[in-house]
């Protein structure tokens, strides 16, 4: 059963919506409806607009996972690699490979640009809001509200990927890296382990912080073990 529908294309890649997406879009406008600002529309007046707002915020917030995940795309095209589709999902989003490209540095180059692009964005938005707005932050109109909330997102998204741990993009840097100097399968399991070692410490921190680590820290633990035995079932033969 097909549970993603498509949306448009662009540069020949179907964009899909994973049905899992439009549970957690309502989430992320609720968030956005219950924060103060600068982070949310708490303060606004109109409850109507207010959910309007926050809903926009939210959509705009994936069209930013949608451009990080183009510039993978870009990248891998320019490469000689095929993409089968990008699908926006729970948690984020994923350009899946049809035919990958497997040389260490043009890998990094394709990982990175995703990472740098949502820095890149978000950059550009703080600009934006800073240098446009005429009041403060939380003084000014919701145009600019939007802008300084999409910019920091942006940045940090950006910055956390960069983690080498699978599934961010970092630990798929740190195996092309690795795989310069050792076979592909060996370049894995050092990554992944450090991925998961990052995760055991990101768990211990959510134990006393916050429960968010923790689910965070199961997910990428999970997602490093089952990229290990992928690879390790493809590539090695017994």
């Amino acid at each position: 059963m097909n549970n993603a529908y498509r949306i448009g294309t662009i540069i020949g890649i179907p964009i899909k919506v994973d049905i899992s997406f439009l549970i957690v879009l309502p989430l992320f406008a609720w968030f956005f409806s219950s924060q103060a600002e600068p982070f949310g529309f708490a303060g606004t007046q109109s409850e109507t607009m207010k959910y309007i707002l926050s809903l926009l915020t939210a959509i705009l917030l994936f069209a930013s996972v949608l451009i990080h995940e183009l510039a993978h795309s870009y990248f891998t095209l320019r490469y000689g690699g095929s993409i089968k589709e990008i699908r926006l999902h729970l948690l984020g989003g994923v350009a899946a490979m049809k035919e990958e490209v497997h040389e260490p540095l043009k890998v990094m180059t394709i990982v990175a640009a995703g990472p740098l692009s949502s820095i890149i964005m978000g950059v550009l938005l703080l600009i934006f809001n800073y240098s446009f707005n005429p009041v403060s932050v939380s003084e000014g109109n919701a145009l600019f509200l939007i802008a300084f909330i999409l910019g920091y997102i942006n940045i940090f998204l950006g910055f956390f990927n960069l983690v080498p741990a699978f599934p961010m993009d970092g630990g798929r840097i740190l195996r092309a890296f690795l795989s310069t100097r050792m076979d592909f399968v060996k370049a894995t399991e050092k990554a992944v382990l450090v991925g998961k070692i990052f995760a055991v410490l990101m768990g211990i921190l959510g134990l006393f912080t916050d429960f968010w680590l923790l689910l965070i820290a199961f997910y990428i633990y999970g997602n490093a073990s089952r990229e290990e035995q992928l690879v390790k079932s493809r590539y090695t033969r017994y």
